[in-house]
C-alpha cells in the first residue's frame, strides 16, 4: 500500500520558508500534507501556497525547534513524517528515492529512520556531507559521535534529511526542553530505546542544508561547558563516543568565542570523562589554534 507522508516544517517566519515549501510541493512523490509550525509572532500566510494540504500552526514564540517538531508530529495524519527546516530545500526526488530504499517490508515496522547525504551550502562553497555512510554494524551513537579522521570521518545526520514512521516519534518524542543538539539528542534517544533500529541512508545528496543562518534550534551562543554537560548525560556507557563528541563538537563552541583557555578546559573535561581517539585530539588542537587566532584579532 502506498504510504502517506506528512511534512513538518518548523519556522520562525523567514522568507526562505516560501522556497522550502515549494520544494516539498514539487516532490515527484506527492505529499499527504504540509504542517508549518510557527515559533514566532510572524504571519506566514503570504509565504504559503493556497493548497488544502498546507496548514500553519502556532507553537511560540520561543517554544524552540523540538517543540515545533513535536507539535507537527502530534498534528500529522500521515503514516510517515518527514522533517524540513525552513531555510533548507529538497531535491525533487527526495521522498521517492528514500521510499524506494525503504521498500514495502519496512513500512509495517516502526524501527527505522531514513536519511541521506546532503549539500552543505555556505557563503563560500557547497560541500557534500557526510563523507561516509553508516556501516552495517555501527550504532547511531558511534556513527554520529566518533571521529576517525581529523578532517571529515565523522558521521552526520541532519533533521531536513529525516523520514520516519510517525509512530516512532510518538513513542520517542523530541525533547522540547533542549535548545541545542536537538537533532542529535533525538537520534541518540531513538538509538538507545530501539535496539533493532535501522538507518536507511541514501548515497545521493537529496537535501540542501544552509549553514550560517539564524536557527529555530537556538544554536548560537552555546557554551562549551553546557554542550559537554549535555554529552555526559546523554552519551553513557561509551567512553570513546563521549570523549570524541566533547573534543570535536563542544570545543567548536569554545573556539567560536575566541577562548583558547575554554578550548583547553573542554579538552581536559573530555579526557576526564571519556576516552577520545587520536583524530579527536587532532581536531581539538585545530580548534585551539582557531580560538587563539580569533582572540588575537580582537
Amino acid at each position: 500500500m502506498r504510504p502517506s507522508v506528512s511534512v513538518v516544517i518548523p519556522t520562525i517566519g523567514r522568507d526562505r520558508l516560501r522556497d522550502a515549501v515549494a520544494s516539498v510541493m514539487a516532490q515527484s512523490f506527492p505529499v499527504h500534507e504540509v504542517i508549518v509550525c510557527v515559533d514566532s509572532d510572524a504571519d506566514v500566510t503570504s509565504l504559503l501556497p493556497v493548497d488544502p494540504r498546507v496548514r500553519a500552526l502556532r507553537v511560540g514564540p520561543g517554544a524552540g525547534g523540538n517543540a515545533a517538531r513535536q507539535c507537527g508530529v502530534m498534528a500529522a495524519t500521515g503514516d510517515l513524517v518527514a522533517l524540513l527546516d525552513d531555510d533548507d530545500l529538497w531535491a525533487a526526488e527526495k521522498l521517492t528515492t528514500q521510499l524506494e530504499l525503504i521498500g514495502p517490508a519496512r513500512l509495517d515496522r516502526s524501527d527505522w529512520i531514513a536519511t541521506s547525504r546532503l549539500v552543505a551550502r555556505s557563503r563560500e562553497r557547497d560541500e557534500i556531507w557526510p563523507a561516509r555512510l553508516i556501516e552495517h554494524d555501527e550504532s547511531v551513537t558511534e556513527y554520529i559521535c566518533r571521529k576517525h579522521r581529523i578532517k571529515g570521518g565523522q558521521g552526520f545526520i541532519q533533521a531536513s534529511t529525516l523520514l520516519f514512521p510517525r509512530s516512532l516519534a510518538l513513542r520517542v518524542p523530541f525533547d522540547e526542553s533542549l535548545r541545542f543538539h536537538q537533532d542529535v539528542a533525538w537520534l541518540l534517544d531513538v538509538d538507545q530505546r530501539t535496539p533493532s533500529l535501522e538507518i536507511v541512508q541514501a548515497d545521493e545528496a537529496l537535501t540542501v542544508y544552509v549553514i550560517g543562518e539564524p536557527s529555530i534550534s537556538g544554536g548560537t551562543g552555546i557554551a562549551a561547558k553546557d554542550s559537554a554537560m549535555w554529552a555526559e548525560a546523554r552519551i553513557t556507557g561509551d567512553g570513546r563516543s563521549l570523549g570524541d563528541f566533547i573534543l570535536t563538537t563542544s570545543t567548536i563552541y569554545a573556539a567560536r568565542r575566541g577562548s583558547p583557555a575554554e578550548v583547553l578546559s573542554t579538552i581536559r573535561r573530555g579526557v576526564s570523562v571519556g576516552s577520545p581517539g587520536v583524530a579527536a585530539f587532532g581536531f581539538a588542537a585545530y580548534q585551539f589554534v582557531r580560538a587563539t587566532l580569533l582572540m588575537l584579532r580582537k
